[in-house]
């Protein structure tokens, strides 16, 4: 859709007529013709800095079937160029290239993908669930770029969720119970046990600017990891939302999402020192909004999925690290926009759970 974001040419306009009435007063009266002269001079002047001032340009999306059974959930930027995606419930995985061409991969594995993330081997690595609490067959498995699977056990049993890459190259996940673990590209596993007030459940993970490993606490926590796996908690400030994604921002800061009714749902900001700033979202009365995704993009912004569970609506949304927030409406309505990351072409790239990926313009 087209974003509803237009220039601000009204007041503009506004002070042009108020010149072009003083200039007749002034031709009316006794001035000088110097001063009429004067005064013309600087109207065409402030007209023409009018006309020079940039116009944002408005976002688009564009939405792309996806031909499989699976919900596309988890998305990353392959070193193809392409957006590789996750399709839960499948032993699937789809590609996307940057023109919307779209691919599906049956994987040689009876686990479902769940999230996903690029290596620097080239590779992309992903989370292959067993759905089912405490199983001992989740798998990492690491997938190339022209399909081909490799996958490593998890020795304990788990409940798997999101990967990232570390600053020190190995690959990182959370495990529902109580454990972020570490795999070595060679399928070496380290188990780094947490725990909090409810037990430890953590949930979505990323690397920070600091070098360490950030992810969310489904109990309202933010915790710091270092690569030797020593925890530091912030809890935050939150009325009945849980802690849902997170991701490195432009400013040096990590961002994340607060899943929850209009008071409880933010994006919220956290310093490397653990300093946090919330940010709420107007005018959503008591519905309850799912944030699932946040991702930093190519113009400065933070750009996340955006799902109204009260009035259905469903939107990619866009903040600024000063914390303005603008919603783009997805076409499809009640698309489940899930996850959200930047693609090689400049533009955002989002799974729907309706059975599609979409791509949004930034500018």
């Amino acid at each position: 859709m087209t974003a509803n974001r237009q220039p601000a040419t009204g007041n503009g306009a506004g002070r042009y007529f108020k010149q072009r009435r003083l200039l007749q007063s002034v031709t009316s009266g006794s001035q000088s013709r110097a001063r009429q002269i004067m005064i013309i001079l600087a109207i065409v002047g402030a007209t023409l800095l009018l006309w020079a001032q940039p116009v944002a340009a408005a976002s688009t999306i564009s939405e792309f079937k996806v031909p499989s059974p699976g919900v596309p959930q988890g998305i990353a930027a392959g070193s193809d160029g392409a957006l590789w995606f996750t399709l839960f419930y499948d032993n699937q995985v789809g590609r996307v290239t940057t023109k919307g061409a779209v691919s599906v991969f049956t994987l040689n594995t009876q686990n479902s993908a769940t999230y996903i993330t690029p290596g620097n081997d080239g590779a992309l690595w992903l989370t292959l669930l067993n759905d089912v609490g405490g199983s001992t067959t989740n798998q990492i498995g690491r997938l190339t770029t022209s399909g081909k699977l490799t996958t490593f056990t998890v020795p304990k049993a788990s409940y798997i969720w999101d990967i990232t890459s570390g600053s020190d190259g190995n690959l990182y996940f959370t495990d529902g119970a109580s454990r972020v673990w570490r795999v070595t590209k060679s399928g070496k596993f380290t188990a780094f046990p947490f725990t909090d007030s409810t037990g430890g459940y953590p949930w979505q993970i990323t690397s920070g600017p600091d070098g360490n490993l950030w992810f969310t606490d489904r109990a309202g926590l933010i915790v710091k990891m270092t690569l030797s796996g020593k925890f530091t908690t912030f809890k935050v400030p939150r009325s009945n939302g849980s802690t849902d994604d997170i991701t490195a921002g432009p400013d040096g800061n990590l961002w994340f999402t607060l899943d929850g009714t209009n008071t409880g749902s933010k994006i919220g900001r956290v310093t490397p020192s653990g300093i946090i700033t919330e940010f709420t979202f107007p005018g959503a009365g008591n519905d309850y909004l799912y944030l699932s995704g946040i991702s930093a993009g190519p113009d400065g912004n933070l750009w996340f999925t955006y799902q109204d569970f009260t009035s259905n609506a469903n939107a990619i949304g866009r903040i600024s690290t000063s914390g303005a927030i603008t919603l783009f409406p997805t076409p499809t309505a009640n698309s489940g926009p899930t996850d959200i990351t930047a693609g090689s072409d400049g533009a955002m790239w989002f799974t729907e759970g309706a059975g599609n990926v979409g791509r949004i313009t930034t500018g």
